[in-house]
């Protein structure tokens, strides 16, 4: 089930968070549809992704940074939860690749955060979700 909700924050108009969140859906859907050319288009120029150590800044480098994916076998399993706040929508979501398999790990959990300049994404930051295997132990 998606969970989501939008900033109290008058300064971002229902329209605009509404706007932003669809931009975020399409690029998912681009992304599991391994759309290389329809990823790139909702980038800014000067974008960025942030994923493990690594900064892909520029057209170049975030092509490659989604070739690499593509080839892995990326996949958005489930989106669980958007929250829009500002210029910025936040997205909890598991994913699946076959490399991620061949680690033996079915699925995993993250969170990525897209920043918007205008309507196009600027900042993509991607974490995986965290969690101690020996809680509750």
């Amino acid at each position: 089930m998606t969970e989501r909700s939008e900033s109290p924050n008058p300064a971002t108009a229902p329209d605009e968070a509404a706007t932003r969140e669809a931009i975020v859906q399409d690029y998912l859907a681009a992304l599991n549809e391994h759309q290389l050319e329809k990823c790139l288009a909702f980038y800014a120029d000067d974008g960025t992704i942030e994923f493990q150590s690594g900064i892909f800044k520029g057209p170049a480098a975030i092509a490659d940074w989604h070739r690499e994916r593509f080839a892995a076998g990326f996949q958005v399993l489930d989106v669980d939860r958007v929250t829009v706040t500002d210029d910025t929508v936040v997205v909890e979501a598991a994913i699946a690749s076959a490399r991620l398999r061949s680690w033996k790990i079915n699925r995993l959990s993250g969170k990525a955060t897209v920043v918007f300049d205008g309507h196009r994404i600027k900042e993509v930051r991607l974490a995986p979700k965290m969690y101690n295997p020996f809680e509750g132990w």
